[in-house]
């Protein structure tokens, strides 16, 4: 066993997104590769900076295994002829697979004599598989916006200017477009010296921090997190550290220095979330807050630079700050000057999308939608009142100086202005959840009001795309419907809800402005959208053939509470010990009827054998409405009356009016197993 193989890709700046995305995809590439490749190794880990993707792979073997091959060859009556000389048969063979007549051997198979060879094929050394592989793992890796320099035909994220390749101290050659690996790679831009040599794989990040680089991300997270803390509690704050920020500057420096930046405190007037919004979404800043939770007027920044230049640093992003702020206080004091009311008569000239009217005309939709969830939900009056002024002003910041400058703060700048103009709280607060949750792992809208707005919001724009007949198609979804979708479904499930979605939609399309000449059933398609977001969210916990049984018997939309209950019932069932037996009667009982007429109940009168009158006495008495836990309970009792029934009568009896008969009862008894799950789509 050797130890330990090196590669680092050296490149012009990366982008900060593509950094994990490339490390997670060579590191998974590089693991299954070596495996079809049969070298093992222990571990892989993986380093990387803006200007370096690393892999270290531990424990690699020196080489891969001899491989024994047996190859089976025709029949030895045919590949010899009597005088025990190769046919023409045999000689083909042997040229086919490569051998030589002496590799040739007899074996006896099934009393048949076959013409063998028994081979030994030596395994590469690893350096030699390398040197083959590496290259093209490189090249393997995917991205947005890849580019092509110079003349080349390649293609990465950005121009690669140096290869690194060591297994233990010696160097793998390889070769990616015009750049050969060697052991030199480059420190930070800043650094004296700019270039290291680097001695083996072990030695690879005190190599690299020699020359000011700390290659490992977790470290220097680490490291930014501390500077964070330390710089914040030196100006008596706090931080309160966002981690998708902290991993996009961690992507974004080679050596991190914190700088402590402050601006006016005037600036501290206008809405804190502005202000947040400035420093940290904008020019990717961590602010600092009092123990009350207050802004204060400072910020901290992390400089990808040692601390040579630190003031010059701190004068420039002030100098950034202050313009921004300037435009914030400014847009601020304009908006305010108008109650948030007034701006919802100019969505009028704002076109939502084309087709489908103005974003007024989509604020009036909400709240039809809101309106009639709220109906159906039994809602009191008060809080209808509160939906409704909700969703009347849920989209009014959108035509604020703060969100067109500012688009990230869409619906909390609506919270805000909502409050200065002395709106309820509950529909401040709305007004700000009904874009939540704002991606698929986000939080769903705490209050009642958010989630009904939010939902009619959402279900309006999936309708209204799909009544202009523009689904989204392959990976192409530019309105985000599969996300409005997920969003609604993680609503209702995640703050344990029950709206009748299926009852939503068919309202929701019938008030659209435009109807889809390319579908005869919008709705229905609107429908099998969602559920297929359904059925993928499931799919992440539960087996997929369970879901399919759940959600194939009955409309999902209309209670996803109960799709989640009986998943959980019959993920249960389907453990038991004693499931074989259900589950073979339910499957006999559907195979028979399926195509079969039936022609309503059994008639007590045509029930001839003691079998069968059993099972059906027995059948009666399990309720069509009964709780699923003692449907279950009482299925399980009605297993050996069915077993019997089968074993007794024959099901498709010569006399029409009989055979008919039990198909009735037959259905019956299928309509209660199919309350809980489509059991023939359950694989077992």
């Amino acid at each position: 066993m050797t130890n330990k193989y090196l590669l680092e890709i050296g490149t012009e700046e990366l982008p900060y997104k593509f950094i994990s995305s490339g490390l997670k995809q060579l590191k998974e590439s590089f693991s299954s590769s070596l495996k079809e490749n049969s070298i093992d190794f222990a571990n892989i880990k993986t380093y990387g900076t803006p200007r370096r993707l690393c892999i270290v792979i531990e424990g690699i073997s020196s080489s891969q295994p001899d491989l024994f091959k047996e190859i089976k060859g025709p029949p030895a009556s045919i590949g010899f002829d009597e005088s025990g000389n190769l046919t023409r048969a045999g000689i083909g063979f042997t040229k086919k697979q490569g051998l030589n007549p002496e590799d040739l051997q007899k074996k006896t198979v099934d009393n048949t004599e076959y013409l063998w060879a028994s081979l030994k094929e030596k395994g590469k050394p690893t350096q030699e598989v390398l040197k083959t592989l590496v290259p093209e793992l490189i090249l393997r890796v995917q991205g947005s916006y890849f580019m092509r320099w110079a003349d080349l035909e390649i293609r990465f994220s950005r121009p690669i200017r140096w290869l690194v390749s060591i297994l233990d101290d010696k160097e793998v050659k390889i070769r990616v477009g015009n750049v050969e690996s060697g052991r030199e790679s480059w420190g930070h831009r800043f650094s004296e010296p700019m270039k290291i040599q680097i001695q083996n794989p072990d030695t690879y990040l005190d190599d690299l921090y020699k020359v000011k680089v700390m290659a490992d991300e977790a470290k220097r997270e680490q490291e930014i997190e501390k500077q964070i803390i330390e710089a914040a509690k030196s100006k008596g704050g706090i931080a309160k550290i966002n981690p998708e920020l902290l991993k996009e500057v961690t992507n974004l420096v080679e050596l991190p220095t914190f700088v402590i930046g402050t601006f006016d405190k005037k600036y501290l007037e206008v809405t804190q979330d502005v202000i947040i919004s400035v420093l940290a979404y904008h020019q990717r800043y961590f602010p600092v807050y009092d123990c009350r939770g207050r802004l204060l007027n400072y910020f901290i920044t992390i400089a990808n630079h040692d601390e040579t230049n630190i003031e010059n640093i701190k004068k420039g992003n002030e100098k950034v700050v202050k313009a921004r702020l300037d435009d914030a206080i400014f847009f601020y004091k304009e908006d305010t000057k108008k109650p948030l009311q007034t701006k919802v008569e100019d969505l009028k000239g704002v076109t939502f999308q084309k087709g489908l009217g103005t974003v007024y005309d989509k604020t009036l939709r909400i709240q039809e939608i809101s309106g009639f969830i709220s109906d159906k939900s039994g809602l009191n009056e008060e809080l209808k009142d509160k939906i409704q002024r909700t969703a009347c002003l849920c989209k009014a910041d959108l035509v604020t100086n703060l969100v067109r400058e500012f688009t990230e703060l869409q619906g909390i700048i609506g919270e805000d202005y909502a409050r200065l103009n002395n709106e309820a709280e509950e529909v401040c607060t709305g007004i700000k959840e009904h874009y939540m949750p704002v991606s698929a792992e986000a939080e769903p809208a705490q209050t009642r009001i958010g989630q009904v707005v939010g939902i009619a919001d959402k279900i309006d724009t999936i309708c209204g795309v799909f009544a202009l007949g523009k689904a989204p198609t392959g990976s192409a979804d530019p309105l985000g419907l599969r996300r409005a979708a997920l969003g609604i479904i993680n609503t209702l499930i995640q703050r344990n809800i029950h709206f009748n979605l299926s009852e939503i939609v068919d309202s929701a399309i019938s008030i659209q402005p435009v109807r889809a000449e390319n579908s005869e059933n919008p709705a229905k398609d609107v429908k099998n959208f969602i559920v297929q977001r359904l059925r993928i969210l499931l799919n992440e916990k539960y087996k997929y053939d369970l879901v399919d049984a759940v959600l194939e018997t009955r409309d999902p939309l209309i209670n996803l509470k109960d799709v989640l209950q009986r998943l959980d019932i019959v993920s249960d069932l389907v453990e038991k010990d004693s499931y074989k037996e259900f589950h073979e009667s339910a499957n006999r009982i559907q195979r028979i009827i399926k195509g079969q007429g039936i022609a309503g109940m059994p008639d007590e009168s045509l029930l001839k054998d003691e079998s069968e009158r059993n099972l059906w006495e027995k059948a009666k008495t399990i309720s069509e409405k009964e709780d699923y836990q003692e449907l279950i309970r009482k299925l399980e009792e009605l297993i050996p009356y069915i077993e019997a029934f089968f074993d007794n009568v024959l099901v498709m009896d010569k006399d029409e009016n009989i055979r008919q008969n039990r198909l009735n009862l037959l259905n019956c008894l299928n309509r209660r197993f199919i309350r809980l799950a489509d059991f023939g789509k359950i694989v077992f």
